[in-house]
């Protein structure tokens, strides 16, 4: 049981530090105010109502687009911190608190007892009957 307690913890804290680490972005297409497709990683699909440009024709008014590219970088760490920044305070409260998960609580991994199982008494005469009292 210990020993799978420790590869469970130990899975887990590779994976937190795998995760952060990575870096990632978050792609929105949002048409009108209203959010139309998100991806991460990739560029989110448009709904296909961008204006069209056309060069040749000029407008005197400017029309804004309807539609709005957001696009958002989660960056994650690039350097992890090394054994040397923890002070010597954090070294004393990781070693009490070892101490006292190790030595101080105690554990529940006792054998359990056995026991032969209950054998009841033979029934030689039935009470009920003889004084005729009944539960109803």
């Amino acid at each position: 049981m210990r020993k799978f307690l420790k590869h469970t913890c130990a899975l887990i804290l590779a994976f937190l530090v795998l995760c952060s680490t990575f870096s990632f972005t978050i792609n929105e297409h949002i048409c009108g105010g209203v959010k139309m497709s998100v991806a991460i990683g990739v560029d989110a699909d448009n709904c296909g109502m961008e204006m069209e440009t056309n060069i040749a024709v000029e407008t005197t008014m400017q029309q804004t687009p309807c539609c709005d590219d957001v696009t958002t970088l989660i960056q994650g760490q690039d350097e992890l911190p090394s054994q040397q920044d923890v002070d010597f305070t954090t070294h004393t409260f990781i070693k009490a608190f070892v101490y006292s998960y190790i030595f101080v609580l105690p554990t529940t991994d006792h054998e359990k007892a056995v026991y032969k199982p209950y054998v009841p008494p033979p029934l030689i005469k039935d009470i009920q009957l003889l004084d005729e009292t009944f539960l109803i």
